[in-house]
């Protein structure tokens, strides 16, 4: 009969094991993801500024405008674009980010110098 409690216990070891693997791999994996979209009819997104946590950052800009536009995140060496999409679209960009300062904006030749920019912080 005592042999029988201690496989009860292996097993509750084994069950912890694994339930901590599985939270450990969860604060790994984590992720922020924004929407920001463009305005329509104007050459602005509908917000100036955003915040994220330090990681993979992934931000998802719907276009409701006639114009073409995108998403793009640049600063500390990073440069990276969403694909140019029409009206009705959805450009989507993602990038490994750590704490600091940078802009998101339409890489679409003018919009950005026209206002279409915006800071993202990462904490």
């Amino acid at each position: 009969m005592k042999f029988v409690p201690s496989r009860r216990v292996g097993a509750v070891v084994l069950v912890t094991a694994v339930t901590g693997g599985s939270v450990v791999a969860g604060i790994a994996t984590a992720a922020t993801s924004l929407k920001i979209d463009a305005v329509n009819g104007k050459l602005a997104f509908t917000k100036k500024s955003a915040k994220a946590k330090s990681g993979k950052v992934t931000i998802r800009m719907a276009n409701p405008s006639s114009f073409p536009h995108a998403i793009a995140i640049k600063g500390k060496g990073v440069n990276k674009k969403g694909k140019v999409v029409e009206k009705g679209g959805t450009s989507v960009v993602t990038a490994t980010l750590k704490k600091g300062s940078y802009e998101f904006y339409c890489p679409v030749k003018g919009h950005e110098a026209g206002g279409m920019k915006g800071t993202l912080k990462v904490s």
